[in-house]
């Protein structure tokens, strides 16, 4: 069974803007990692998620939902601590390289909201977001 590792714990982190490290391992190794942040005014409610990983030999097995998952439940627990909800989650998407992100968000409510053309070379950026309003 993975350990998840919260880098630095969400609840009561004073510093802003905040930056947390979500590592799944297993045997001392790191098999799957997302960072997440909220940079803006935390009584926006809006968290970015920079990256979700998961190394290929662990793919497809449920270690990329168990760190959303971990994510929203780490979100929720930073804005709670500043009496704010979480209303927003959003991350950014290349749209030809992550086609298999572009699914993976879409189980969990993202939705896409906004494309950014060429921001990128050859490709454009997407934005996905969920709301929990």
């Amino acid at each position: 069974m993975p350990t998840l590792i919260c880098d630095p714990p969400a609840s009561g982190a004073k510093s802003h803007p905040f930056l947390q490290t979500l590592k799944l391992t297993e045997a001392g190794q790191v098999i799957a990692q997302a960072r997440w942040m909220c940079a803006t005014d935390p009584a926006q409610g809006v968290a970015q998620i920079l990256d979700l990983s998961v190394s290929p030999p662990h793919q497809r097995v449920g270690h990329g939902h168990t760190l959303m998952e971990a994510i929203t439940r780490e979100a929720t627990a930073y804005f709670k601590s500043r009496k704010v909800r979480l209303r927003r989650i959003w991350m950014p998407i290349e749209q030809k390289r992550q086609v298999i992100a572009r699914s993976f968000l879409m189980q969990f409510g993202f939705s896409h909201v906004g494309t950014i053309s060429e921001l990128l070379r050859d490709e454009d950026l997407l934005i996905y977001m969920r709301t929990f309003d």
